[in-house]
């Protein structure tokens, strides 16, 4: 039996139909798997950094605790009493070389940008010329360091005589502070 040209043309015409259809589907299939794709290289690209930052973690905190401690013992500790301690320690310093402290004071500078928080010190000191000599001598030996910025030396009294010569210092001073996150080991 013969069919009607009619019903061949609407066959053809739906079998062209269906194949356009699968050829858009298959470029839509094929867009998508190359968009996925390419989403799952960086995906993959970034999950493996991750993966290497959290296996080096270990590693870079034995770093960090090895910088921390190489770092701590040249800086005097922060925190909201550090300047009356930092004063203190000069204090001790001045009284242990056996000289007597005749003025200090001191100023809390904050951190800014690249710098450490600090401590500004002035001092003025007076003894004998051995006993500043010790004093002195004890200043640039310590840690934490106190960084000698300015030092004045002026005579005290008589230039001449039997008994020991006496000497006054006018000092200026730092004192680096720890940021409280080195303090408390954390990063």
């Amino acid at each position: 039996m013969r069919s009607n040209v009619w019903v061949r043309y609407t066959w053809i015409a739906l079998a062209l139909l269906a194949l356009c259809l699968l050829v858009a589907g298959g470029l839509l299939y094929r867009s998508l798997w190359a968009r996925y794709d390419s989403a799952l290289g960086q995906l993959e690209a970034r999950s493996e950094r991750l993966e290497g930052i959290v296996k080096s973690g270990p590693q870079i905190e034995a770093l960090l605790t090895k910088a921390q401690s190489n770092v701590s013992p040249w800086v005097h500790p922060g925190g909201e009493n550090a300047p009356n301690d930092v004063q203190q320690k000069l204090r001790e310093l001045i009284v242990n070389s056996g000289s007597t402290l005749v003025s200090s004071q001191v100023a809390l500078e904050p951190a800014t940008d690249g710098q450490m928080a600090h401590i500004r010190l002035t001092a003025t000191v007076s003894g004998d010329w051995s006993k500043l000599v010790r004093f002195m001598e004890a200043l640039q030996a310590r840690l934490p360091p106190f960084w000698v910025q300015s030092v004045i030396v002026s005579r005290d009294g008589a230039s001449n005589g039997p008994g020991p010569q006496g000497a006054r210092l006018a000092l200026q001073l730092e004192a680096p502070l720890a940021p409280i996150a080195l303090q408390k080991g954390q990063p």
